[in-house]
């Protein structure tokens, strides 16, 4: 069985390693745009906002799995904090 110590650090590990998948989902979309002349750059502009913005939401839900991974491993089973 894992300790929680491993537990936290595969999940930060996963954390870390989606966080890179979805910036590179954003990096290839800025890159896929951003030379666009087909379209108004006011629309190239805002499909890279979007892109972005999406970026941000999913990193910040993976900075709060990480946060309560986080919290898990500091306390004990009855919520009480633990000396690391």
């Amino acid at each position: 069985m894992k300790t929680k110590e491993q537990i936290y650090q595969d999940t930060r590990e996963m954390v870390n390693k989606q966080d890179k998948q979805n910036y590179l989902e954003y990096y290839r979309v800025f890159l896929e745009n951003s030379s666009r002349h087909d379209i108004p750059t006011e629309e190239v502009e805002a499909i890279i906002a979007d892109a972005y913005a999406v970026y941000k939401h999913k990193e910040a839900e993976l900075e709060e799995i990480l946060d309560l991974a986080y919290l898990d491993l500091v306390t004990d089973n009855n919520g009480y904090n633990q000396a690391i």
